[in-house]
């Protein structure tokens, strides 16, 4: 993968190039000569550039290098870690699906199955939301006594345990078309844990963030781990909001780093995971690392 400094050496490689050109452009006379000094200098420019071709050649070599040394240690790093544990995944549409089959990928070396996915739409109207989940929950006080925008918690909290522990998809059912784009596997028996994906912009509804608060709340209220997950693009970073629910969290879903972090945290690690100002640590796997013993 390609790194920043790659990028860097790229745009300089070709920022030289340019001006090498236009040194040499503009040093030709009407005989076609070019003085010494000229000379001198588009010498000095060419040396650069070729430094630099041999620097940016050198840093692709490494980065391929390292992407093999990921993928190839990957399975030995995760393996087993969530041997026999059934994950549930609940995404944002915005977030795409590449997240989800990366983790997938990743759950699978671990030993996990990825059992349910739920899509939201982040940019769900809340007023519909809200007055579908009143007429299909009509007899459960919860739905009908408060207001649209304090209807968030309830609908959350009882996604979270259609999710979580399975057994009904009431909620489920009835929000498909407005916060629900679509669902896929069996809700029919409890799960050891949900990764919560999500990649916040400034479109995104002004309750799906509270809605995802809600959600992690929940699962923690029955004991289910619950992972918050983004990737490192991510517009908008809901890192806090995870931290405030006191759940793990991830902020680098996007690369192998963070798949393993995820895993862990899964497997019980608690901290904000990544690269981004609000981690805690690059990976859960260095924090019971033990210092070899000092020498005498």
């Amino acid at each position: 993968m390609p790194t920043w400094r790659y990028h860097l050496l790229s745009l300089a490689a070709i920022f030289l190039a340019l001006s090498l050109g236009v040194l040499i452009g503009v040093g030709l006379t009407d005989s076609g000569a070019v003085d010494t000094s000229q000379k001198d200098l588009v010498g000095s420019l060419q040396h650069d550039l070729n430094s630099l071709r041999g620097q940016n050649n050198q840093l692709s070599q490494e980065n391929a290098t390292n992407a093999t040394f990921q993928e190839d240690s990957f399975p030995f790093i995760v393996g087993a870690q969530l041997q026999g544990k059934r994950i549930a995944v609940i995404a944002s549409a915005a977030a795409g699906g590449d997240l989800q089959r990366k983790l997938e990928t990743a759950l699978h070396a671990a030993g996990a199955e990825m059992v349910t996915t739920t899509i939201l739409n982040s940019r769900f109207d809340l007023h519909a939301a809200a007055a579908k989940a009143r007429t299909d929950m009509k007899n459960n006080p919860a739905f009908s006594a408060v207001d649209d925008n304090a209807l968030i918690t309830p609908i959350a909290r009882e996604l979270s345990r259609e999710i979580g522990k399975g057994g009904s998809t009431a909620m489920l059912s009835s929000l498909q078309g407005t916060l629900i784009e679509s669902t896929s596997g069996s809700f029919n028996a409890p799960v050891d844990g949900v990764v919560i994906i999500t990649r916040a912009d400034d479109q995104q509804s002004p309750a799906y963030s509270e809605l995802e608060k809600q959600l992690a709340l929940g699962l923690r209220s029955l004991s289910v781990t619950a992972v918050g997950c983004e990737p490192t693009d991510a517009p908008i970073s809901e890192i806090p909001l995870f931290q405030s629910a006191d759940v793990a969290s991830v902020d680098n879903l996007d690369s192998f780093i963070g798949q393993v972090s995820a895993v862990y945290a899964l497997a019980g690690a608690h901290g904000a995971f990544g690269v981004k100002p609000t981690a805690d640590m690059l990976v859960p796997i260095l924090k019971n690392a033990k210092q070899p013993p000092l020498r005498q």
